[in-house]
């Protein structure tokens, strides 16, 4: 199973499908990432789990978790992915109950990483001294990256685990998940 912790250091549910990017705490950067991770061309990557931490959240921080194995009705454009979201975040189910493959629950990057379960820890990190293509990846990896805001200092040591670049040009973060998933597929993993 492939998992992607994707933290949104201001991400916060309450938005505004109308102008997502201003009132999400830009959970749009965080939709794109699993879009990237979880869909492929006419289909869902159902060897996948997305976590999308949300920071900002006024109440505290909560997280979306996308199963693939699961997962229904989703599609590549933003606002439809929006709009599951939006829909979870009213709800609160839980991880528990997911409906259609996305649930929610109260918590942060600890909630993500105890439920992503055991596995190889690998942070994407442009600073990192190795290449994603340099080695092999473990067959039961869980990624963490950050939004535009990276992960601060304080959250990349609680994290632990290999720090990983995937090249020697800064990306957005969708992009860098699209090159990680490729180079998995690539891999066979």
């Amino acid at each position: 199973m492939r998992r992607f912790v994707i933290v949104g250091n201001k991400a916060r549910g309450g938005f505004s499908l109308d102008d997502l990017p201003a009132t999400s705490g830009r959970l749009d950067l965080l939709l794109r990432s699993a879009r990237a991770a979880l869909l492929v061309s006419h289909g869902v990557r159902r060897d996948t789990i997305v976590y999308l931490v949300l920071g900002g959240d006024p109440a505290g921080p909560r997280t979306l978790r996308i199963d693939g194995p699961t997962a229904k009705f989703l599609r590549p454009d933003e606002r439809a992915f929006a709009v599951i979201a939006q829909k979870a975040l009213a709800s609160s189910t839980g991880f528990g109950d997911p409906t259609r493959g996305v649930s929610v629950a109260a918590g942060g990057l600890d909630l993500a990483l105890a439920d992503a379960g055991p596995g190889a820890l690998y942070v994407l990190d442009e600073a990192a001294p190795r290449d994603l293509r340099e080695g092999t990846i473990d067959p039961d990896p869980i990624f963490v990256l950050g939004d535009h805001l990276g992960l601060d200092p304080a959250t990349r040591a609680r994290v632990g685990g290999a720090a990983l670049r995937i090249g020697p040009v800064s990306v957005h973060a969708d992009d860098a998940v699209a090159v990680v998933v490729n180079e998995l597929d690539r891999q066979g993993r």
